[in-house]
């Protein structure tokens, strides 16, 4: 629990001030129709955060236990979306594999770009069942050939971890050779 991400201040005042104007606890309202205690709760719930009442009666917005809330905490929107750990931004991963060899820096750049892709084919689908129109032959050809692609995340996930397991001493390495000369070659 020490080492997940804490939640910004902005966020734990927002869901304060939504349950001060009279939201009650997201959990003891998950029915609510009222639009602020919806939207106090989703917010709660998005960033791994729980509404309590305590022995005062006041509201003690505290960090969510719950296995999901500590997932949303630590990976946001990529676990809320795809349900996959964050993956790092381009230009991080470029300043990770500064000092990778080609061929490994290619790997994990190769098994980032199939877990993304197939991340992405799970929002195309989202689009495609919510079409109301019949669809055509092409739209079902293209609903199949996404659906495998999304299929097989859990194996694209497992062969990124392994590229970035691999690929770690010799960042390691760098880094350290980096370090220990002041940072010049």
């Amino acid at each position: 629990m020490a080492v997940l991400p804490d939640v910004d201040e902005h966020t734990r005042k927002l869901v304060e001030l939504g349950s001060f104007l009279g939201t009650p606890p997201p959990s003891s309202a998950p029915d609510s129709d009222d639009g602020l205690a919806a939207m106090t709760s989703d917010l709660a719930a998005r960033s791994g955060l729980s509404v309590r009442r305590n022995e005062t009666g006041g509201i003690d917005v505290v960090h969510d236990v719950d296995p999901e809330a500590r997932r949303r905490r630590l990976w946001g929107d990529y676990w809320l979306e795809f349900s996959i750990p964050a993956l790092p931004a381009p230009g991080e991963l470029d300043a990770l594999l500064v000092n990778a060899s080609s061929e490994s820096a290619s790997r994990l750049l190769t098994a980032s770009r199939a877990v993304v892709s197939a991340a992405m084919a799970k929002l195309r689908l989202s689009e495609l069942e919510d079409t109301e129109a019949a669809w055509t032959p092409t739209e079902v050809d293209e609903y199949d050939q996404l659906a495998a692609r999304h299929d097989g995340l859990t194996r694209l996930l497992a062969d990124y971890a392994q590229a970035i397991t691999g690929i770690l001493p010799e960042i390691r390495a760098a880094s350290s050779d980096q370090s220990g000369s002041g940072g010049v070659h």
